[in-house]
């Protein structure tokens, strides 16, 4: 089998910095948006959509600064996702209960002085986490939402819904950022992340992986190739290139595609991942 792309696990203490910052801002800002919108349509489908959606821009920061400090260590690149997972889904607590606690509640009606008093608020509970855990407390007790067809959610159900709203949060960054820039090669030569070639190859689809591996190794890349005759209802094999000028490395991802043609013709694509970052050296592709 091919080597395949190892990253060389650096992250440097400026790069770290970065890309924790990045974290720590999203997690200031989404928890406000998140609020704003479980609060305006109350729906225990439409919280679960937000809490994914959350994890997943939380994610996009971290991305960032991924990219820009230039981190190629996966385990701390982990590490700030479930950092910040942790502080954003503490802030978004943070807000949920100064608002509930406050003298006008949920509302967009606010003055200077209201959000000036909000802030305070919010500082104070965020640096007093034992007084908060109090208040959520009271607040299971009594219930924050009601399903729809049943009477006010409180006690165990509630604290199974939470947990499992930090359970998509926590997952859903976790997933995106494993899966994000910290998956893309980086060229030590270049000091720079690889670029995706836009234009995908298809070549022949691949009936048997060890040996179309075996001729990889046998440096037989005109198998990679784009086969300009392949037509769209055909199986397929798609070949993802990732490249940086004048290093003598690519990588490439290889996908079988499988397309189902139903009676009205109509083609449903299915894909399956073959091999993943799979180097190749002064491969002329």
């Amino acid at each position: 089998m091919g080597e395949k792309y190892i990253s060389s696990g650096v992250a440097s203490p400026s790069g770290v910095l970065k890309t924790v910052l990045f974290g720590i801002l999203a997690s200031f800002i989404l928890p406000i948006i998140y609020i704003v919108l479980v609060r305006l349509i109350p729906n225990i489908w439409f919280n679960a959509i937000c809490a994914l959606m959350f994890g997943m821009f939380l994610a996009y920061f971290i991305d960032l600064g991924i990219k820009i400090g230039k981190i190629r260590n996966f385990k701390i690149a982990i590490g700030i996702a479930v950092f910040c997972g942790l502080l954003a889904f503490y802030n978004q607590w943070v807000l949920f209960d100064v608002l509930a606690y406050s003298s006008k509640g949920f509302t967009f009606k606010l003055t200077g002085a209201d959000l000036k008093i909000l802030l305070g608020d919010f500082f104070f509970l965020f640096s007093h986490p034992g007084i908060l855990f109090k208040e959520i407390m009271y607040l299971n007790e009594v219930g924050t939402f009601r399903i729809e067809g049943s009477s006010t959610v409180s006690g165990f159900l509630l604290w199974i819904i939470w947990f499992g709203e930090l359970l998509v949060i926590m997952l859903s960054v976790i997933f995106t950022v494993g899966n994000g820039q910290i998956a893309i090669p980086f060229s030590e030569q270049n000091d720079s992340w690889m670029t995706r070639r836009k234009f995908i190859h298809r070549i022949n689809y691949v009936e048997d992986k060890d040996t179309f591996l075996t001729a990889i190794d046998r440096k037989e890349y005109d198998l990679l190739k784009h086969n300009e005759e392949i037509v769209d209802a055909q199986n397929f094999a798609e070949v993802v290139i990732f490249e940086s000028p004048g290093d003598p490395a690519k990588y490439v991802n290889v996908i079988n595609v499988i397309n189902n043609v139903d009676k009205k013709g109509k083609i449903t694509p299915k894909k399956k991942n073959l091999v993943t970052r799979i180097q190749l050296l002064n491969a002329n592709i």
